[in-house]
């Protein structure tokens, strides 16, 4: 949690003198600026026909971004850019019945089309005074209340022809709150990560048969100013700091192989220090090498499978945690759309969804686990609400789920959990009793077992998983288009695969993945370890941006112990491979 004072505002007018700010006004021009055209717009915006709006909420975002990325010791991009982005909501109606929770295929998901001003993240001047605040302000609203009436005519039209069963309401109202948590952005010394990423991509230097290979380090500080008419308000500051390791190679058979590396925190300094960054690029380097010549699963395996580490928070950031964050489905002309994912959990509060010995709590209050800095933290959400713990999951029965301030049938009010455009995971803590958890070598042997009773001549351990995002951008272009993506609901790619024979010696295998994975399939966990591993990474938002207009992806937590579960299906890829460049790599040619 980013550590603040709480400045009270009582019929004041609010402003911060000591901290380094993006705005060239002082943060009360900003607020006063938002007021002011907020009351203007209730008061005055109205078409002849249409209802005038109820709500209209502002949030101005900005934000910089320090980037540096370097291959084999040199640095092929380095930059700050500084930008501001200014996002508008207006409700027609009543809370009851609005123009939003309504798809419309017509109009464009991200607020206005291409010969429309924009209303949802519109970019304006960095820097902003009050006037051309005013301005930007006003262009904005007016576009998205012209949406928004359009919307709630054709919503209204829409439903005069059906029987409606649903009366869920579109918005919950809460209480006016004024919360501002606002302090100097933390240190980057860009010379010195610009060095680092150099120390780092030179490691791949030393191994030849690997392709390609990429060291980023990227730090994203931003100041966020919220004002909506009911009264509530904020300030909050916020920043994320992120390095990525990754290469890619391909097998003598084509086979393309990657291994990557990961660390996120919130302030610079956090991340881990030069010794230890090292030991993980030559770490993602040797086992890379050792990936071109292991062998790799010729038959499908099923059977009991241990997920370690961060291979443990994959397999749940991935198929099983982002069921529970509440989704509202949304009508449309044509019927109800249903969202395409992550719905299991919407009907099944008060139900069974993980073995007894296990729950499930978001802590976004935490600020680190052991010496790790938690990128879920949060202490305001995008609501202006104050957060808290929430109880997801007690021993194995379903409680609740993470929400904002949109209700669905089953979840009526907001659990302060709305970040990145709309409700999404924090920092999520899986706890197990104490009679179920093992040790390392413990699950092993528990295991081994398992396989001598169903007579399998291995079992698999699995210590990495390739995390999507990183899939999906950095080394998808490292492959150049040749990477192996898994297909299919809950499909995987795991890095780094272990046999695992009766007794006890390991072989790493590759080129494996999950061909499907259920969320009924952590039902058949049956042990844990006995230490927690803190996982920070990029998690997909879970609704999707497309309707959000949110952010693609939101920093999250995960702490777990390591899974047992007793029966999962791996398999090796059957796709077709690129053949392999014809000549060596000329970085291993004498000179």
């Amino acid at each position: 949690m980013i550590k603040s004072i709480k400045i009270l505002f009582i019929f004041t007018l609010f402003s911060i003198t000591n901290s380094i700010s993006f705005a060239q006004q002082s943060d009360d021009a900003i607020l006063r600026a938002m007021r002011d055209e907020i009351n203007r717009n209730m008061n005055n915006l109205k078409l002849e026909t249409l209802q005038k709006p109820y709500y209209i909420e502002y949030k101005l975002r900005l934000r910089q971004a320090d980037r540096v990325v370097s291959n084999l010791g040199k640095t092929v991009e380095s930059g700050s850019t500084k930008f501001a982005q200014l996002s508008v909501e207006v409700r027609i109606g009543d809370y009851k019945f609005d123009n939003t929770n309504f798809f419309d295929v017509g109009l464009s998901f991200f607020g206005s089309s291409d010969d429309e001003e924009s209303f949802k993240n519109r970019k304006v001047q960095f820097e902003l005074d009050y006037n051309a605040l005013r301005r930007e302000l006003w262009l904005a609203t007016d576009a998205a209340y012209k949406q928004s009436s359009e919307i709630y005519t054709k919503k209204e039209s829409s439903l005069k022809s059906r029987m409606r069963r649903d009366s869920t309401p579109d918005f919950m109202p809460v209480e006016a709150q004024k919360n501002y948590r606002k302090n100097e952005f933390p240190k980057f010394d860009f010379k010195y990560f610009e060095n680092l990423a150099n120390k780092l991509s030179e490691v791949f230097i030393n191994y030849p048969d690997i392709f390609k290979s990429s060291v980023g380090i990227e730090y994203i500080p931003e100041d966020i100013y919220y004002v909506n008419s009911e009264g509530i308000e904020y300030i909050k500051t916020e920043y994320q700091t992120g390095i990525e390791i990754a290469a890619f190679t391909q097998a003598d058979d084509g086979m393309p192989l990657n291994d990557f590396f990961t660390a996120y925190s919130q302030e610079p300094e956090k991340l881990p220090k030069l010794d230890s960054l090292i030991n993980a690029a030559k770490d993602v380097a040797s086992n890379l090498s050792k990936l071109r010549i292991a062998p790799f699963l010729e038959e499908s395996y099923s059977g009991p499978v241990i997920f370690e580490d961060q291979a443990a928070s994959e397999v749940l950031a991935q198929v099983f945690l982002p069921n529970l964050v509440a989704q509202r489905s949304q009508m449309s002309e044509g019927g109800v759309q249903q969202p395409n994912r992550f719905q299991t959990f919407q009907t099944k509060i008060g139900g069974r969804v993980l073995p007894e010995f296990l729950s499930v709590m978001a802590k976004p209050l935490a600020e680190n686990f052991d010496n790790t800095q938690l990128i879920g933290n949060f202490e305001i959400d995008d609501n202006g609400l104050l957060t808290n713990e929430v109880l997801l999951i007690d021993n194995g029965y379903l409680k609740t789920l993470l929400s904002e301030r949109i209700p669905t049938k089953r979840i009526k009010n907001s659990n302060a959990h709305k970040r990145g455009g709309a409700a999404m995971l924090s920092n999520m803590f899986i706890n197990s009793s104490k009679e179920k958890q093992l040790t390392k070598d413990e699950l092993k042997s528990k295991m081994i077992s398992l396989c001598k009773d169903r007579e399998l001549p291995f079992g698999l351990v699995v210590r990495k998983i390739t995390n999507q995002n990183l899939m999906f951008t950095t080394l998808f272009r490292l492959a150049m288009g040749s990477l192996s993506i898994p297909r299919g609901e809950g499909a995987m790619s795991l890095v780094r695969t272990y046999k695992v024979y009766p007794d006890g010696s390991e072989e790493l295998i590759r080129g494996s993945e999950v061909s499907s994975f259920a969320v009924a399939s952590f039902k058949d966990i049956i042990h844990t370890g006995n230490k927690n591993y803190a996982y920070n990474y990029l998690s997909p938002s879970v609704i999707s941006p497309f309707m959000s207009s949110g952010d693609q992806y939101v920093g999250v937590s995960i702490i777990t112990p390591d899974l047992l579960f007793e029966d999962v299906e791996v398999k090796s890829s059957d796709e077709d491979f690129k053949k392999p460049p014809i000549l060596s790599n000329p970085i291993s040619e004498k000179k």
